[in-house]
């Protein structure tokens, strides 16, 4: 039962009275006044309604702050200095730069790609991904992003995933030598690990499991893992034990299943011989 405050009005109507004020004061874009208004009100009589509209102004809040703090001309200030930086091999000065560059200018893809190589050089490889795919957001056919995720990937040796950002930016620049080189690289270490060695020519522990981190990181992609739950590959990765000459007739007959078979020896699942 709602108790009567002085002078009369009940705790649910002075909630009532400063949620329109609280209103008001969202709509006047003075949002720290509006938040702390809502709560007062929800001091009053704490409803769904009230609680919803506090939430929603701080979303409010946040993105007016966010979108007041955009200044291109400091973004570009912020992105040069990061660059010099960079090149003096100042690797977190340099990050903390293009950091302060994206909340200046969230829109320019080159802050993003500069800022993975930043943190490709200080091996942070799934964080300069992410900027890598905010790059190409921004900027699908920006070929030096595929180029840096091509390398992100292939460090992490995710090499169907590197292959395929290599062979993107080719589509895009046939001559680009940071892809030609990467899809050389890659498709190098794919044939080495599919014969059971390391990069150094040395076998690899364990012969046919071949290297766990390679395959614990292909085993992420839902693609591999779609081929690993599909009855016949099952079934050719059984006949390729037993019947080998069995298992090559359907890999040739089938270019789907010989796509499928190249995935799993690029991630290392599968080894020749």
């Amino acid at each position: 039962m709602n108790s009567a405050l002085p002078g009369g009005a009940s705790f649910e109507k002075t909630g009532k009275v400063l949620n329109r004020l609280a209103s008001c004061y969202q709509k006047q874009q003075k949002y720290e006044l509006a938040v702390e208004t809502y709560n007062r009100s929800l001091a009053e009589d704490n409803n769904k309604n009230t609680r919803n509209a506090v939430r929603e102004c701080e979303r409010e809040k946040q993105k007016f702050e966010k979108e007041s703090y955009i200044d291109t001309e400091k973004g570009e200030l912020h992105k040069q200095k990061g660059n010099e930086l960079f090149k003096e091999g100042k690797w977190v000065e340099a990050k903390a730069e293009y950091d302060e560059a994206v909340r200046r200018n969230p829109n320019d893809a080159k802050i993003f790609s500069n800022r993975a190589a930043c943190l490709q050089k200080l091996g942070a490889h799934p964080d300069a991904l992410r900027d890598l795919d905010e790059t190409i957001k921004l900027e699908p056919t920006f070929v030096k992003a595929y180029s840096r995720k091509g390398m992100s990937h292939m460090v992490m040796k995710d090499f169907n995933k590197s292959l395929a950002a290599y062979e993107k930016g080719l589509s895009l620049d046939p001559n680009d030598e940071g892809c030609k080189q990467g899809k050389q690289q890659v498709t190098m270490k794919i044939q080495m690990s599919a014969m059971g060695y390391n990069e150094d020519g040395t076998k690899t522990q364990g012969g046919a499991k071949g290297d766990q981190q390679q395959i614990n990181e292909a085993m992420k992609d839902p693609e591999i893992q779609a081929i690993m739950r599909d009855p016949q590959m099952n079934l050719l990765l059984k006949r390729m034990s037993e019947d080998p000459k069995a298992a090559q007739e359907m890999i040739t007959k089938d270019p789907q299943v010989a796509n499928a078979v190249q995935k799993l020896m690029a991630a290392g699942i599968l080894k020749m011989g």
